[in-house]
């Protein structure tokens, strides 16, 4: 018989945020938010700290991915 072996699940390795960005869950779990069971991927409102709207000072979309990118104007790390 063959023996099951328990699998820690691997977590997804996110890049670097910008500082500003913000959202519910982050605030409420930390850099765990993801790991939330009601977090939905797509449907988390963010906002930007430094504009204090749900759109970056640049004007551009927020969220986890177009917030990674250094090389956007606002981003801070």
């Amino acid at each position: 018989m063959m023996e099951s072996q328990s699998q820690t699940p691997k977590l997804p390795v996110l890049a670097p945020r910008c500082l500003h960005l913000q959202s519910k869950a982050m605030a409420v779990h930390g850099e765990a938010f993801a790991n939330d069971p009601d977090y939905q991927d797509g449907l988390t409102d963010y906002w930007c700290v430094k504009s204090a709207r749900s759109i970056g000072p640049d004007m551009g979309p927020l969220g986890p991915d177009v917030c990674s990118d250094p090389n956007r104007d606002c981003y801070e790390e």
